[in-house]
């Protein structure tokens, strides 16, 4: 195998995960991220713990006194468009309250400029250091951003500010002064790669993804060591066995999802074409510490001419047309594009994969979290991974062996009637099938998915329920010939028009039982959903709109109890904090996102295939009437 057998800060004994902070140079990087979790006056990574719930048990803002919450300070976030991402809250070694966030990057002179700011006077926070590189930048990865120019947010662990650029640098800072402790290029924008993230870090590894699919990359992911950022292992997508980590023990629980011994990462894809076959992990990556294993998903097999992806020596357009475009048989599978992926920590090695939508027509790329809760389902106590696909299933997996458990539709799906629980794949519909070049089809949900990327929260207590945001537009997309193969060069090959399920409403956030596929209740929206929620042990859960409305809900009822009109559209995901006796929340606000795009970038509005039909959406909701700005926004009771 071409990955490496090294294990760092693996076996954590019981007695070290319950040390004070004093002794937390004696932990794994990520055993740290679960000690500080258990303060709940921090937030301290992206999804508040490494099992992306972002719940807080915090509930000194409460259903009952909600409506006395008022805005306490802003920052400019250095830029102005896409500002997704949340910021960490932690403690330095020394008891120093500390607030990290990154911006975005609309151009190289304010690409991902980190703030550093002191909470000790929770109120006034003061900026301590700000960083941004300013050597060796690519400009362009700008144009070569899909989808926009945003970063989902950094990491913060062994005193160190860990986070990527768009143009392909994973950097380490030092937490309390901001000066470089190590840089490592790891994406290459000539290849098609953008690095949009973020990282995570598991034991003492920081795990890199990035984008691309558009631009014919091929997708992999990355471990480097957090103390040097040496790297330790990479595993591909695409490709041999060998290339993609696989080894004899490979879904041996399931081996119907695919197994090793066939390099399928190959022979799915026609002769080569698993060379530039995308599959980039560009999103969410979650971690089991008592398992060892990560979680992740991988993005759409490059073009989006799918009648030129079947697995053929000469594939040619009338020769893959005589087969059933429904293709649920699997030859043509694409392997492992579209796919969630377990693999083993310290090696990289693939426990399980389960493919989602295989033979993608739609790009529905299968990025978004993987969440992880304990549940009971069927009688019996499980470790549960749950997924809610563009592709508008809800999945649930064990997350030890990758066996499906659930897949429920939570928005209007025609593209498939249903997911086979005995064999995992969609049962496919032809008739909402793109496949013939030339030939416009309608199909529910849009490219867009039933969710992107914005995450959704989880109250581990009530671990199959789930508040998610979610996008309710279909599209027409039709299917162009290739005219290129080659990699850092726009590789779509499709018009593509998407336009709300029902005038008026194009989101809703829903919360929603995963077992019992039944939403409980839902608020719509004239705009789509491009933030993330957070649910509190106050009865609460919070969301943005693009609309720029910071929003509490009831979490019973579903009833909203506050609101505050932002500076801008909300793509951000909220955050809470408590400091000095007093709990805050904290959101990043400013348009942006492969939704807001064709606004920030200027993008005609006339065209409807614009920015891969995003330029319909804008037009059709209004967007180009949502002012651009970003600024991260806290707020907290009155006195």
């Amino acid at each position: 195998m071409k990955f490496s057998k090294l294990g760092l800060g693996v076996g954590l004994t019981a007695a070290l995960l319950l040390a004070p902070v004093s002794a937390m140079a004696e932990m794994s990087a990520s055993a740290e991220i679960d000690e500080r979790a258990k303060d709940p006056n921090l937030w301290p990574a992206p999804g508040r713990d490494n099992q992306l719930t972002r719940h807080s048990t915090l509930s000194d803002i409460n259903t009952e006194n909600v409506n006395k919450l008022n805005m306490v300070w802003s920052q400019s976030m250095s830029s102005l468009r896409g500002q997704e991402g949340q910021p960490v809250v932690i403690k330095l070694d020394d008891g120093t309250p500390m607030m990290y966030f990154v911006s975005g990057c609309p151009s190289m002179a304010l690409c991902n400029v980190v703030q550093a700011l002191d909470l000790t006077d929770p109120d006034q926070p003061k900026q301590i250091w700000n960083y941004v590189k300013k050597t060796d930048r690519d400009e362009s990865a700008i144009p070569r951003a899909c989808c926009d120019t945003i970063n989902r947010g950094l990491n913060f662990a062994k005193g160190k500010v860990v986070f990527h650029t768009l143009d392909g640098f994973v950097i380490a800072l030092d937490g309390k002064t901001g000066k470089e402790v190590w840089v490592t290029k790891h994406a290459y924008p000539e290849k098609g790669e953008t690095h949009t993230g973020p990282t995570m870090i598991a034991e003492n590894l920081v795990l890199a993804g990035f984008g691309g699919d558009e631009f014919a990359a091929r997708g992999r992911i990355v471990a480097y060591n957090i103390e040097d950022g040496s790297e330790v292992w990479k595993c591909h997508s695409t490709g041999s066995d060998e290339d993609v980590c696989l080894t004899a023990d490979f879904n041996k629980a399931n081996p119907h999802h695919g197994t090793a011994g066939k390099d399928l990462g190959i022979i799915t894809y026609p002769k080569g074409e698993w060379k530039i076959g995308g599959g980039a992990p560009w999103a969410w990556f979650s971690y089991d510490p008592e398992l060892k294993l990560v979680y992740y998903s991988t993005g759409n097999p490059g073009h989006w001419s799918p009648s030129l992806r079947c697995g053929l020596e000469n594939p040619t357009h009338e020769a893959c047309n005589k087969f059933d475009p429904d293709l649920n048989s699997g030859p043509f599978d694409n392997k492992w594009s579209m796919t969630i992926f377990a693999r083993k920590v310290d090696t990289g090695e693939a426990v399980w994969a389960y493919q989602m939508t295989p033979f993608d027509q739609w790009d529905y790329d299968g990025v978004n979290e993987n969440i992880l809760t304990d549940m009971e389902i069927d009688g019996k106590m499980v470790k549960a991974l749950t997924h809610f696909d563009r592709n508008g299933f809800a999945y649930v997996l064990d997350r030890t062996d990758g066996t499906l458990l659930r897949a429920h539709k939570f928005v209007t799906v025609d593209w498939a009637e249903k997911i086979d629980l005995k064999t995992g794949r969609p049962i496919k519909v032809k008739e909402h099938s793109p496949f013939s070049i030339g030939v416009n089809t309608t199909t529910c949900p849009s490219a867009m998915g039933g969710k992107d990327q914005q995450p959704g929260s989880v109250d581990p207590k009530e671990p199959h329920i789930f508040y998610m945001p979610t996008n309710n537009w279909c599209m027409e997309l039709e299917p162009q010939e290739r005219t290129h193969t080659q990699q850092g060069t726009v590789y779509v090959f499709a018009n593509v028009y998407m336009y709300p399920e029902k005038p008026g409403v194009t989101g809703k956030v829903k919360k929603f039982d995963v077992l019992t596929g039944k939403t409980i209740w839902e608020i719509p929206d004239p705009y789509p959903n491009w933030g993330g929620t957070m649910v509190t042990d106050g009865g609460l859960m919070f969301y943005g709109s693009l609309g720029g409305d910071f929003r509490a809900v009831d979490r019973e009822s579903g009833k909203i109890l506050w609101s505050r009109k932002l500076g801008s559209g909300i793509i951000g995901n909220p955050i809470t904090y408590k400091i000095d006796g007093k709990q805050y929340v904290s959101v990043k606000s400013g348009l942006g996102g492969w939704i807001g795009l064709p606004v920030t970038a200027g993008l005609d509005m006339n065209d409807k295939f614009g920015a891969i039909g995003a330029t319909a959406m804008a037009k059709a909701t209004g967007l180009s009437n949502i002012p651009q700005g970003g600024n991260v926004y806290t707020f907290r009771l009155s006195d």
